[in-house]
């Protein structure tokens, strides 16, 4: 504890936490546990010669002692006020001053009366929602020195840490450090195409609904910058790359509706999507793929609260956007693929507790086709994946769970193709999959939670391998997975994925080129409700691992 008051002696009786202030040479104990027993950040106090209300003193403290979150109460604040002798003092005014991220309600100043135990209390004291710092209450007292106390407001940050091939990875590195807020969702996307291997792009919305993206692309210069406000944080948003792989789209929400920037030298937006929708857009999917010479077609899935089902999408033959179903669920994020010979693309939704598949075309959309009969429960969690292979442009892989826990996984590659079968069980069905199409030639790979876990699912040949653990280093229940797939000429299909666990750690894995790496901690510190984001590319041989939290590796 810093004795703000150098000159005052520190009584080593004394609670640990408060520091003691004399008037004359009684040398009396300022306050004792017994009196006070409330734990406190920072105390700083002092009894002048000439003191009012009986040589009165003060001291001042929150209750609790660690790191704050942006926007929280800091009302646990208070001012104690005693006379020499112990006694709390009743109807003392006293002014309470903030300095840093933290108001009274917009205003840096409150004046309030202590009450009958002789308190006043930092009635209305917020943290700032939108910057972090140390905030530094001062009371001031008739007749009594200031006193301090201070708290530590934390800002989440975004943290990137990528890897490559023969050299690990490397150390977390924090992202939009001029970002306001913390940061609600960020989502990538990845693409390759002949002669440009590692074209990435990502989006990020923090609280106070900022859009920030990048895009590295062929026909956009990397780096990060702030493209929309207003956006919805509740809303988890998408990215893809697409128009002839120059592009980089950034999806989010903002005032129920949905919205894109396009990344490409100087960017173009914000626009509007899906201007025929009703109800506000609660759910978001978008994918990208490749198929021949420059094309990169994309896609996206949306859903609204009424239960509306939009798909978009932009080929070489043209664009659309159509109306393909109501009735879905708006509780359950849609899954997006790309994928056949030409520009089709596929929309996954769930309604009245079943899995729908919507195959569309710049021309038409094929009637929804139900999935998945005979399943046990509800499906509660989707996810798909495609990528590109010169001999099957459009390999697809799926996976859905349950609300009984079931696990059920579908591929359709180069060296399998596989419906839909069951795959495991007891899955936890509050946890969304992650799927890529990869690893040894062209197999699936589908990630998910069992018993706090992360087990993986691997089709490859004849069918699935039997399913297995994975990092089994790490603590606390898996809460958000994610994974990316990417083809690379002359290589094996790469992959990798990104884990965050409930006690805070990142975990990743990354298949690419040459190098087949084991999972490994990429960091601690992570927000477990906030779903990490998996990248190929960023450089060639390498993937990037995208979290939020406060502290990096």
């Amino acid at each position: 504890m810093t004795d703000r008051h150098r000159s005052l002696p520190v009584n080593p009786a004394a609670p640990p936490s408060v520091v003691e202030g004399h008037a004359g040479p009684s040398r009396r104990s300022v306050v004792t546990a017994a009196a006070w027993a409330v734990p406190v950040v920072s105390i700083a106090l002092a009894t002048p010669a000439h003191a009012a209300s009986s040589n009165a003193r003060a001291t001042i403290g929150f209750s609790n002692e660690l790191p704050r979150a942006l926007g929280s109460d800091l009302s646990d604040a208070s001012v104690l006020v005693l006379s020499q002798n112990g006694v709390p003092l009743a109807n003392e005014t006293v002014t309470l001053t903030v300095t840093g991220p933290a108001s009274f309600g917009g205003s840096t100043t409150w004046t309030t009366v202590t009450n009958a135990a002789g308190v006043a209390v930092a009635t209305g004291l917020v943290a700032s929602a939108a910057e972090g710092g140390v905030v530094t209450l001062t009371a001031t007292v008739a007749g009594v020195a200031p006193v301090t106390a201070t708290v530590t407001v934390v800002q989440e940050g975004l943290f990137l840490v990528p890897v490559t091939a023969g050299t690990g990875d490397q150390p977390a590195s924090r992202q939009i450090p001029d970002a306001t807020g913390n940061i609600a969702h960020v989502s990538a996307a990845t693409v390759t195409l002949p002669g440009q291997p590692g074209q990435v792009a990502y989006t990020a919305v923090t609280t106070t609904g900022e859009v920030w993206a990048l895009g590295a692309t062929r026909g956009a210069a990397a780096g990060w910058g702030l493209v929309d406000t207003g956006a919805d944080p509740a809303v988890e948003g998408a990215t893809a790359i697409g128009y002839t792989g120059s592009w980089s789209y950034h999806l989010y929400v903002k005032d129920g509706q949905l919205w894109w920037y396009g990344g490409a030298g100087t960017g173009a937006g914000p626009n509007r999507l899906l201007t025929g929708a009703t109800g506000s857009v609660a759910q978001v999917s978008a994918a990208n793929g490749h198929f021949s010479g420059a094309s990169t077609p994309l896609a996206l899935t949306a859903v609204t609260s009424t239960g509306q089902v939009w798909a978009f999408a932009s080929f070489n033959t043209g664009t659309s956007q159509r109306l393909v179903d109501t009735g879905a669920s708006s509780s359950v994020r849609p899954a997006t693929t790309i994928g056949g010979p030409g520009g089709t693309s596929q929309h996954r939704y769930v309604k009245d507790g079943q899995l729908w598949l919507v195959t569309s075309t710049a021309a038409s959309a094929a009637s929804p086709e139900r999935q998945l009969d005979g399943v046990d429960g509800a499906v509660v969690q989707i996810d798909a994946v495609n990528a590109y292979h010169p001999e099957m442009a459009g390999q697809l892989a799926a996976t859905a769970i349950t609300s009984t826990g079931q696990l059920w996984a579908s591929a359709s590659t180069l060296a399998n193709e596989v419906p839909w079968e069951l795959q495991d069980t007891g899955v936890d069905g509050a946890v969304r999959p992650a799927t890529a199409i990869g690893g040894n030639a062209t197999g699936s790979v589908h990630y998910y939670a069992k018993g706090g876990q992360l087990w993986r699912a691997w089709s490859y040949g004849d069918g699935f391998d039997p399913i297995a653990r994975k990092a089994e280093g790490a603590t606390g229940a898996v809460v958000g997975i994610s994974a990316a797939s990417a083809h690379r000429a002359g290589e094996d299909p790469q992959i990798g994925y990104t884990m965050v666990t409930a006690t805070g750690e990142v975990w990743g894995h990354s298949y690419i080129a040459t190098d087949n790496r084991g999972a490994w901690q990429l960091g601690s510190g992570a927000d477990p409700t906030v779903v990490p984001a998996t990248a190929i590319g960023g450089a060639p041989d390498g993937s990037t691992h995208l979290f939020a939290g406060t502290v990096p590796a």
